[in-house]
């Protein structure tokens, strides 16, 4: 089994390192969130070289998905026009801005354009960096390279939460610009997708492309299998793609995304890891320093996501769905509880490992509920529909996170912590019922297996009526 696994990493190794070089950008947008917690906290407090009041602070959290909304429409636009590779390449432009005016922030006004403007490169990433792996990567390992892409982002969130406590903000621009430069010198030396090439009648191109990305292919044979599948579902005018997007198997492919994509995102995600530290101290633990408590649970979401890109293409995407989701709802419950308990008097210190140990069931959603959505969005669409499915996953996505961060505060002074966090349970309750009865498994399988997969679910779900 081992030797198989390195064989098949040693055959694919020019898809690994575009995945490697995406992750880099990956690693670079998560440093944008892990900046969130230590710094809020910082510019919050008295001692901040500038205050950002509690309502300034607000704005600087949801401004990030607020800024999604727009990548999400400007990445369809490029994947549809450009490619999703030139699309992938534009998309760390708004960054590097965003980390300049980081960088020279005096005011909450400059944190407003520098979250804003990386929200648009988050929005863009989301919406073009499935489609791309998911053209130019083999079946089995198709989710974990997504998984790895994904796991860059906690990876970058934990490396802000280390570096937070230790420097100012201004150093950590710099260094996560750096970061991003790498990304613009490694990225755009990769060739495009093949799906994309020949849907452009580059014929020649995109063979060049199946040689360096299936070194063991028969070229010839798999351009003419891409050429069927591109020639299959490619439609020209907007009448015959509203027509395309209106069969059953590509309703049903949208529902899945538009859920997945807001379960993910109202679970809390941005929520409790942009507020973790003044979660940590809220809950009162003291055995653990807060900033040390957000290092150590990102650290342990990293491992997480490591055994989802090992576990996503053996144990199939709604197995990890399920589990995830059942995790972060138990981890809520806990959370919620630890609360009521603290309202009750309970001494705090015999309490601290209950909020700790709500948070490391809380970062399981790194093994389903963060990766799975993505590699969908990759697996379940006709060529000529991904550019509208990034978009509408993208988009989804975005409009959920500014609620679910925009509302924590209010909701939190509304219904205090307890009431909130069992609210994120019942949400993840109605995600694991989703993902049971309606997600696909798509393990294993090519694109045009999947297409023939959802046309058979229909044809069955029509037949049992």
């Amino acid at each position: 089994m081992l030797r198989r696994t390195v064989q098949t990493t040693f055959d694919l190794w020019p898809q690994w390192l575009a995945g490697l070089s995406v992750t880099i950008l990956a690693v670079s947008i998560g440093l944008v969130a892990g900046w969130t917690s230590p710094y809020l906290a910082k510019f919050t407090s008295e001692e901040s070289s500038f205050r950002v009041t509690e309502s300034q602070a607000s704005w600087v959290a949801s401004l990030l998905p607020l800024g999604r909304l727009l990548g999400a429409v400007c990445g369809s636009l490029a994947v549809e026009y450009l490619g999703s590779k030139i699309s992938l390449v534009l998309t760390g432009l708004p960054l590097i801005i965003g980390w300049v005016c980081e960088i020279f922030a005096t005011s909450a006004i400059w944190l407003y354009i520098y979250r804003l403007l990386s929200g648009v490169s988050m929005g863009m990433f989301f919406a073009c960096f499935p489609i791309f792996l998911g053209e130019i990567s083999a079946a089995n390992i198709r989710g974990a390279l997504v998984g790895l892409v994904i796991n860059g982002m906690p990876i970058g969130t934990l490396i802000g939460n280390i570096m937070g406590p230790q420097m100012s903000s201004k150093m950590f621009g710099i260094i996560s610009l750096l970061v991003t430069l790498l990304y613009f010198l490694t990225f755009p030396c990769l060739p495009k997708s093949p799906y994309y090439l020949i849907r452009r009648q580059s014929m020649d191109k995109a063979a060049d492309a199946i040689r360096f990305y299936h070194r063991k292919s028969n070229v010839s044979e798999e351009l003419g299998a891409i050429e069927e599948f591109v020639n299959e579902t490619d439609v020209v005018t907007v009448r015959d793609r509203i027509r395309l997007m209106t069969e059953p198997k590509n309703r049903r492919a949208f529902l899945i995304i538009m859920a997945l994509f807001a379960f993910m995102q109202l679970s809390g995600l941005n929520s409790l890891i942009f507020y973790m530290e003044i979660i940590v101290r809220n809950a009162k633990v003291t055995c653990i320093a807060p900033s040390t408590v957000v290092v150590i649970v990102g650290a342990i979401g990293i491992i997480y996501g490591w055994i989802a890109i090992y576990a996503i293409d053996r144990l199939g995407r709604r197995f990890l769905l399920i589990f995830s989701s059942t995790c972060v709802t138990v981890g809520f419950i806990m959370l919620g509880l630890h609360f009521l308990l603290l309202e009750h008097n309970f001494d705090p210190k015999a309490l601290q490992p209950l909020p700790i140990a709500s948070l490391i069931l809380f970062m399981m959603l790194c093994i389903g509920l963060v990766p799975v959505p993505s590699t969908l969005l990759a697996e379940l669409f006709p060529v000529t529909l991904k550019s509208i499915a990034g978009f509408v996953g993208s988009i989804t996505s975005a409009l959920c996170a500014f609620l679910s961060s925009k509302t924590y505060q209010p909701l939190v002074n509304l219904m205090t912590e307890k009431y909130l966090y069992w609210m994120y349970a019942c949400i993840m309750s109605c995600c694991i019922c989703f993902s049971l009865f309606y997600v696909p498994e798509t393990k294993g399988k090519t694109l045009k297996e999947i297409q023939d997969l959802l046309e058979g679910v229909n044809r069955e779900e029509l037949q049992s009526r």
